[in-house]
């Protein structure tokens, strides 16, 4: 599962992060795609295996209150999924 997530995060960019946020009823700014995209290519082990919490409280200062509630409810969601 390890190699799996790892290369779907080495793959990823802005386009699909928006495009998934859009499915899930998260309107993004360019600004809030970007954050995410470095967040998420920067600190996946974190979030993965980890605890974001910290990371978290850094994003409250950029990513709008109503959408991090939303990606704060997703990545809860499927982090259960993959324990």
């Amino acid at each position: 599962m390890d190699n799996l997530i790892k290369e779907y995060i080495k793959n990823i960019d802005e386009y699909t992060i928006n495009k998934y946020a859009k499915i899930n009823n998260i309107n993004l700014s360019d600004k809030e795609i970007k954050v995410l995209y470095l967040y998420i290519k920067n600190y996946r082990e974190i979030f993965y295996k980890g605890d974001p919490t910290e990371l978290f409280k850094e994003l409250e200062e950029q990513i709008q209150k109503e959408n991090l509630n939303k990606i704060k409810e997703l990545y809860k969601k499927y982090k259960e999924k993959i324990n």
